[in-house]
This record gives structure tokens, sequence and C-alpha cells, in this order.
């Protein structure tokens, strides 16, 4: 199967201990989403940009959730992974759930191939 960055960060991020996927869950009050939202692609080396989403029942606790997850960043990365910055933290109140939510903004290097 061809490198999928998004679910590099889902395993990721479940081997961290967050349910966590590519879309909202239909229910659950704590959880994570991730979504590529640009980037390019330069001789077989991926530069992605990474949306990921922290929801929970306060906006405290997904704003730990954010921090927590930039910090691990920091000190482990998803397969496939080369190099990370985080672009922003910040507040993100989701109009559809009702819930707080934190999104964190990547730019990511990635390598497609082994």
């Amino acid at each position: 199967m061809p490198y999928s960055v998004e679910q590099s960060f889902v395993e990721w991020l479940a081997d961290s201990g967050y349910a966590a996927s590519t879309y909202p869950p239909e229910s659950g009050s704590e959880f994570v989403t991730i979504e590529r939202t640009g980037g390019i692609v330069a001789d077989l080396i991926d530069h992605p940009t990474v949306a990921i989403q922290t929801w929970a029942q306060t906006a405290p606790r997904a704003e730990e959730m954010a921090l927590s997850i930039r910090n691990a960043l920091f000190l482990s990365r998803p397969a496939g992974v080369a190099h990370i910055t985080v672009d922003g933290l910040y507040p993100f109140y989701d109009e559809s759930t009702r819930l707080p939510r934190y999104q964190l903004v990547l730019n990511c290097t990635a390598q497609l191939t082994d």
C-alpha cells in the first residue's frame, strides 16, 4: 500500500493512547482527528501540511490533549515522518458538535518509499 501520512499519524496516536481517525466518530466525548490539508511532493519526498484536531468536553481538556500531542511529537514521530515543525496551536470551536476543539497545524517531511 502506498504511504499515507494520515494513516501513519492515526497509528502513532493510537499507540499513544488516543482515539484517533481521519474523521470525527459518530459518538464520543474525546477524540482526535488527522487531516492532510496541503503540502507538496517532490522527488519521492512528501512535505504534507497536517491538521490534528482534539475534541473534548471542556476547552482546558482539548488544549491539554493538543499540548501533550505537540510535546510527544518532539520525542517520537509517526512512521515515515523524518521532520515536523508546529506551525500553530489554537482553539478551534466546532459548531456542528458543539464541543471544544483545539487544532495543531504541522509541516512535515516524509519519505514516500523505503
